[in-house]
């Protein structure tokens, strides 16, 4: 097959996102199986991906960096919405309008077999592509509620112009269903596969035990603060405990917040921002409980890679994916809500049993999500989209 991956709704194709990951990880799986592949973003011309792309993948940074849209489609779109208009967003018909131009200038997309997009901005550009005569997949990367659910009713239609829409939980297939006119499927995301032989060493004694988070810095989401509070609240109980944030900062106030009330507590030697890791399994092999107090995920890399390290986690059981991807008490604990996720947290940290017990858990339910397994379904689909496609355009 030949496919083209359209990914425009990242800030920059140099972050250290898990959208992006799995963006140059599809890309390089499919050629790896024998497809051609084009990989397309849009950027500053000559920026660098933080994932490195096989050589038989065809990179295509469309160079165009931040669309300057005009005042004037702004204005209207402001007097749309006052208006309460059932019009198209004249920002997103500029934008794509630019993209399209400029990805038909580098590839000629009559080769193409299928796109599979990323996010939104993808689909109108895919949808102006295709013309219905090639096929195009969509992939959620986050939950339904935040991918779907926020878009207005005529991109919803827009987006149901799409031949199937993938979404990363089963639980999630029912709500998008109630959202689209269009199929829809659930493919989960590749969790890495860690050995045996190479999972965090939870049963041996340690001088010191540690607390591990990895994901943006950032309140709305991700929510540290909940964690750091909750392990304030336990640090005298537990002096031999430390607790390390790594990843990029999505909020600077809200990192700055939490360092603050670290030092605040007395506890700055303990609470700390480790920053961007470029190994993040030798930071998950070293600790003992992955923390994870997400309001809400798609399919989180971070959370599973963690737990297919062979680390126990704990999360919220209201929030979307996590109380899914986390079976209480048997590869993890869940927590009702704040007060609980300390109560859920102190049963970890004394007990090295349990962690042991959940920790080996984890790592083994991690390995239905292995690369071939989710990228033979990937390829599946695929096929099956282009095969489906031709029938219909032959009785056409």
């Amino acid at each position: 097959m030949r496919i083209a991956l359209l990914c425009f709704g990242v800030g920059t194709i140099a972050n250290v996102a898990g959208t992006e990951k799995v963006f140059v990880e599809m890309a390089n799986a499919f050629t790896d199986r024998g497809h051609k592949v084009w990989a397309v973003w849009n950027d500053k011309p000559g920026v660098v991906p933080f994932y490195a792309f096989g050589q038989e993948v065809h990179q295509v940074n469309l160079g165009l960096g931040k669309i300057n849209v005009p005042v004037t489609c702004k204005i209207q779109r402001e007097l749309n919405k006052a208006l309460h208009r059932s019009v198209n967003n004249k920002v997103d018909e500029y934008k794509a309008k630019k993209l399209v131009a400029a990805l038909q200038s580098k590839i000629n997309t009559k080769e193409l077999d299928c796109i599979v997009c990323y996010e939104f901005n993808s689909v109108m550009v895919a949808n102006k592509i295709s013309q219905g005569n090639i096929p195009v997949a969509v992939m959620v990367h986050n939950s339904v509620e935040d991918q779907i659910g926020k878009l207005t009713a005529l991109q919803r239609q827009e987006a149901s112009k799409a031949d199937v829409y993938q979404v990363l939980m089963p639980s999630y297939v029912a709500q998008a269903k109630s959202l689209l006119m269009t199929r829809i499927v659930y493919i989960p995301n590749v969790v890495p596969q860690i050995a045996d032989r190479d999972v965090a060493g939870l049963g041996v004694e340690k001088k010191q035990n540690s607390i591990v988070h990895i994901g943006r810095i950032e309140g709305v989401q991700k929510r540290q603060l909940i964690l750091v509070r909750a392990f304030a609240a336990l640090a005298k109980q537990y002096p031999d405990w430390r607790l390390d944030l790594y990843g990029p900062v999505g909020d600077e106030n809200y990192k700055n917040e939490i360092l603050q009330f670290a030092d605040e507590q007395g506890l700055s030697d303990r609470i700390q921002y480790k920053g961007i890791t470029d190994t993040p399994l030798n930071a998950l092999r070293k600790a003992d409980i992955f923390a994870f107090p997400s309001a809400y995920e798609g399919f989180s890399l971070a959370l599973t890679e963690a737990m297919g390290a062979g680390l126990p986690a704990i999360g919220f059981s209201g929030a979307a994916s996590v109380g899914e991807l986390i079976n209480h008490n048997k590869t993890g604990l869940l927590a009702k809500d704040e007060t609980d996720f300390t109560n859920q947290l102190e049963r970890l940290m004394r007990d090295r049993d349990l962690r042991t017990r959940l920790g080996a858990n984890a790592h083994e339910a991690m390995k239905q999500y292995a690369s071939n397994v989710v990228w033979q379904q990937w390829e599946d689909l695929l096929k099956e989209l282009c095969e489906s496609k031709k029938h219909e355009l032959r009785k056409s």
